[in-house]
């Protein structure tokens, strides 16, 4: 298949089991129903069994065959309990799609904050991600050069440029940019393709919960540096449709929004874009964006 083929990596989902880490709420919940949709068996992974099974009832109620739905209780952060729920998932149905999907954030000054909530967010964001792809390559290998599968990591544009007040956080999502290049290539011969998701913000329970406005000035660094509107956020089911589009014509990175355009042009690096209009567009963008970049400098 060559870069710029339009034959689809995966033709549908119909019949497929997607395993979503942190699946109870928030993108992966919204990416648990999208697959529903679309005719997916899911396994939905979280730290909380009464959010899964509300998750779960949720799912059922609009339209889920409860029969396709499966949960497991499991911290992405310890490997013994992410490893046991993942194979036994396999057991249930052999998994074809795999979304890392589980992190947490904490916004802060990295020398004003909690040390704990540091190593919370390098425990789930990268670590947890680490070992979910550990355990779950090799049974996707066993089927993977009959069935084509899939490894989709939901990464942030904190992870092509920064994400003010969220240092660790940044470091991580930069760290899973670096992953999902070397697992891309690693991934070739074995008939599994990685896709990494790069959103902006989005309305979910993280964004409420990691304070990022409870600090003013933190909040107006923010809105300078990342152009962060709250009335102008994507919502997780936004970000769920185009994750599993994406994931089926097999994309490796994604962005969306004119925003993300800019910053992966900024950022994408050595790996191609996976279409013509896409790598024209970067092209045509690079150097105004680059001279921009210099005359702001410049100025400022």
């Amino acid at each position: 298949m060559g870069i710029w083929s339009s034959s689809p990596w995966l033709k549908s989902l119909e019949g497929k089991h997607v395993l979503i880490t942190g699946g109870s709420s928030g993108i992966g919940f919204a990416i648990a129903k999208e697959a529903l949709s679309q005719g997916a068996f899911i396994t939905i992974l979280a730290r909380s069994s009464s959010k899964l099974e509300k998750a779960a009832q949720n799912l059922a109620k609009h339209g889920g065959n409860p029969d396709k739905i499966c949960t497991k209780i499991a911290d992405v952060g310890e490997y013994g309990s992410v490893a046991k729920a993942i194979k036994e998932s396999f057991e249930w149905r052999a998994i074809d799609v795999v979304v890392c999907n589980a992190g947490v954030a904490k916004t802060a000054l990295l020398d004003e904050s909690r040390i704990e909530d540091q190593h919370a967010i390098i425990q789930t964001n990268l670590t947890g991600v680490v070992n979910t792809l550990h355990v779950g390559i090799p049974l996707m290998k066993q089927r993977s050069a009959q069935s084509p599968m899939s490894l989709v990591i939901i990464n942030s544009l904190a992870g092509l440029y920064m994400s003010y007040g969220n240092a660790v956080y940044t470091a991580t999502k930069h760290a899973l940019k670096g992953l999902g290049e070397c697992l891309k290539l690693e991934l070739m011969p074995y008939n599994i393709r990685v896709t990494v998701v790069h959103p902006g913000y989005v309305e979910t329970p993280m964004l409420d919960n990691c304070g990022l406005e409870k600090d003013k000035t933190i909040l107006h660094m923010i809105k300078v540096t990342n152009l962060y509107n709250r009335s102008e956020i994507e919502t997780a089911e936004q970000v769920a449709k185009y994750t599993l589009e994406a994931t089926k014509n097999g994309t490796f990175l994604v962005t969306s929004q004119f925003s993300g355009l800019v910053i992966s042009t900024y950022s994408r690096g050595p790996m191609p874009a996976d279409s013509f209009g896409r790598a024209f567009a970067e092209l045509m963008l690079y150097i105004p964006l680059r001279l921009f970049s210099f005359l702001f400098a410049w100025f400022t």
